[in-house]
């Protein structure tokens, strides 16, 4: 089974101008590590002009610390086809960069564990949050000369309920087939503007990132401290628009059951930086955990 890309050539390149866009973000990588104290990362899913370099910062900090065996990635099901919680079963998944392998043996045991989640492929074939991220990993485990394998998850269901489930879940098949693992949270922040019809607070443009970044901060604080329960709470406070919360809640419950102990904000900004209008705004942060 292939999954072949959706928003190849409108999210990011669809030819060599991608190789081009991933070496300037990477610019600054360092030597690939082997300590792998590293156990999740969060990481946004807009095109690469708006959140690349954001994203990268999260793989940047993986790549240095020691590629995984496995990422599993987790992803809002923006689409709302096939299962609320999917799991996308076996084969490969095709980007620009070539094809990688879907931990087949990892994605049965997670269903299984979670007894909430499907194998289910219908939900992935044309979700952009898990797509984006896998060139990114493509990338490095070329540099790293290593094989690496996903399972991709999308969430079409984002409670702290189900996020208690996929990270136990996660954590207890990982442990089974002892599988060295890294979970990423495919997420955005603060959706603002008349385009996405949310317009929390009023600021002048000059203002609006620096506004936008303390509303985010209010959610943020929480997914540092380690605390999905006030994550939600916070999102439900201030009817917050971050699209992946689920993904970030399973990530925390996975790092906590892994050891991790502190969790670090690598990078922020807004789209309002690239594109300069107030009619959408998007918030994106990179952020990991480590034991």
């Amino acid at each position: 089974m292939i999954r072949y890309p959706a928003v190849a050539g409108s999210f990011y390149p669809a030819d060599e101008s991608l190789i081009e866009m991933l070496e300037e973000f990477f610019s600054d990588l360092g030597k690939a590590g082997g300590e792998r104290r590293i156990t999740a990362g969060v990481a946004p899913h807009a095109g690469y002009i708006f959140s690349g370099y954001t994203a990268s910062r999260t793989y940047k900090a993986i790549f240095e610390d020691g590629l995984p065996e496995t990422f599993v990635i987790l992803g809002p099901n923006h689409t709302g086809l096939g299962s609320p919680i999917a799991i996308y079963p076996e084969g490969t998944w095709l980007t620009p960069l070539g094809e990688i392998e879907v931990d087949g043996e990892m994605a049965k045991a997670i269903a299984k564990f979670s007894g909430i989640a499907d194998l289910d492929e219908l939900a992935h074939r044309y979700e952009h949050s898990i797509e984006v991220q896998v060139p990114f990993i493509q990338y490095l485990a070329e540099k790293a000369e290593k094989d690496v394998k996903i399972v991709p998850i999308t969430l079409g269901i984002q409670d702290e309920e189900v996020s208690m489930a996929l990270g136990k879940a996660i954590f207890e098949a990982s442990r089974e087939l002892d599988r060295d693992v890294v979970v990423i949270a495919s997420t955005d922040f603060t959706h603002y503007g008349p385009v996405y019809g949310y317009v929390p607070f009023r600021a002048r443009a000059d203002e609006l990132p620096h506004r936008i970044r303390e509303w985010d901060f209010r959610v943020i604080r929480h997914i540092l401290d380690f605390d999905v329960e006030g994550m939600f709470r916070e999102i439900k406070k201030l009817n917050h628009t971050m699209c992946g919360p689920g993904g970030v809640g399973a990530a925390i419950v996975y790092s906590r059951l892994a050891g991790a102990l502190e969790a670090e904000l690598l990078h922020y900004t807004t789209s309002y930086e690239v594109s300069r209008s107030t009619e959408a705004v998007v918030g994106y942060a990179s952020i990991v955990f480590r034991k």
